[in-house]
């Protein structure tokens, strides 16, 4: 018999798409060609009947884990959390609104987390009362998290680095089973990565955390085109405006393209730099290291593990250094490791394979 999987995605999952978007569909979709039976759903009220499994996504996402949490229990049905979490102070302290730094230094991180989770959940509430209920644990962000890794079985987060960082601040979960981002090979890798390339790409939300605006400033004055492909994000508008105005003339705002699209800049660009303050770690640059891009990133998040010494690394607050990187990369003889290795360890298939295992374990313990 088939093991039988819930899914619980955020109410905006394909509203607002985002890079866990991309991972929850294709995970998803690599999980059914092993045989399970997936059910999305994007409201924790979803009824919780004849699965094996729930699986939850975003440890930071209170107003959504928690009542599900709380249901899966009830239900006596074990649950699993994609965790999708990296905490940074350096971008709380610089990197953040002003508002939003104002708080931390005056309360502490935790406070503007319990502030966001309060916000969320107060809106939430609105609309849909009955799939948001108070819950212990909303007023709190740190002892939220903690109730949530006490209610799932496993835990799945994108790399070690990711798993010691939650053990380190919230204690250590029940299980873990590390689940690698991952591309899809046969969309992004580079048949011949050797192809004349020009530019620099930068693909992903806009936003501060993805740093666009000292990534603009840094290349403002550079001979070669930038390319900048994404949305604003929901609440950074203004911030997108910001990007614009202090951007070069050889930078271009492509908004949003498609899979099929992105991988045609892919190939046409020599470097992709995404200077974000972290990331977990990113799937715009895997895809683009796939497809043959040289890779600009910063030590922030996970990076390091994904990438080692095959990227090209900057500081997200100081343009020079970012610069550097940006130079260092658009002038180095391209190597297909880094691309060749991609396409062999981070695919959509190994990471159904680790998920699946995670799902043993949670009903095994549950058994």
């Amino acid at each position: 018999m088939s093991m039988r999987a819930l899914w619980l995605a955020r109410a905006d999952l394909e509203r607002r798409p985002g890079g866990d978007t991309t991972q929850l569909l294709e995970t998803r979709a690599a999980l059914e060609r092993l045989g399970v039976r997936v059910q999305l759903y994007d409201n924790p009220a979803a009824p919780i009947r004849d699965a094996d499994v729930v699986h939850l996504w975003h440890l930071d996402r209170l107003w959504e884990t928690l009542p599900a949490c709380r249901r899966a229990q009830e239900a006596k049905v074990p649950a699993v959390l994609s965790t999708i979490y990296w905490s940074s102070p350096e971008f709380d302290r610089l990197g953040r609104t002003p508002w939003q730094r104002r708080l931390v230094r005056r309360d502490g991180a935790d406070a503007l987390r319990t502030a966001r989770v309060m916000t969320r959940w107060r809106i939430q509430r609105l609309m849909r009362p009955h799939a948001f209920p108070w819950e212990p644990g909303l007023s709190e962000f740190r002892a939220g998290v903690r109730t949530v890794l006490d209610a799932v079985s496993v835990i799945l987060p994108n790399s070690h680095a990711e798993l010691e960082q939650i053990t380190s601040v919230f204690g250590p979960p029940r299980a873990a089973v590390v689940v690698p981002n991952a591309v899809d090979p046969q969309q992004f890798c580079a048949a011949d990565v050797t192809t004349e390339r020009r530019g620099v790409l930068c693909v992903g939300r806009i936003e501060p955390r993805k740093n666009q605006l000292n990534l603009v400033r840094a290349l403002r004055d550079m001979d070669e085109p930038l390319d900048v492909v994404g949305r604003a994000g929901r609440f950074n508008f203004a911030y997108a405006r910001r990007c614009r105005r202090s951007a070069g003339p050889r930078t271009r705002f492509l908004g949003p393209r498609s899979p099929a699209q992105l991988a045609a800049l892919y190939r046409q660009a020599r470097v992709h730099a995404c200077v974000s303050w972290y990331e977990t770690p990113g799937l715009a640059s895997l895809e683009a290291a796939a497809a043959g891009c040289s890779v600009v990133v910063t030590p922030g998040g996970c990076t390091r593990e994904y990438f080692g010494d095959d990227a090209f690394y900057c500081q997200p607050d100081d343009l020079a250094s970012i610069r550097r990187a940006v130079d260092a990369a658009l002038i180095s003889r391209r190597s297909p490791a880094l691309a060749k290795r991609v396409a062999a360890d981070y695919t959509w298939e190994n990471a159904a394979r680790q998920t699946l295992e995670a799902y043993e374990i949670a009903v095994g313990a549950g058994a």
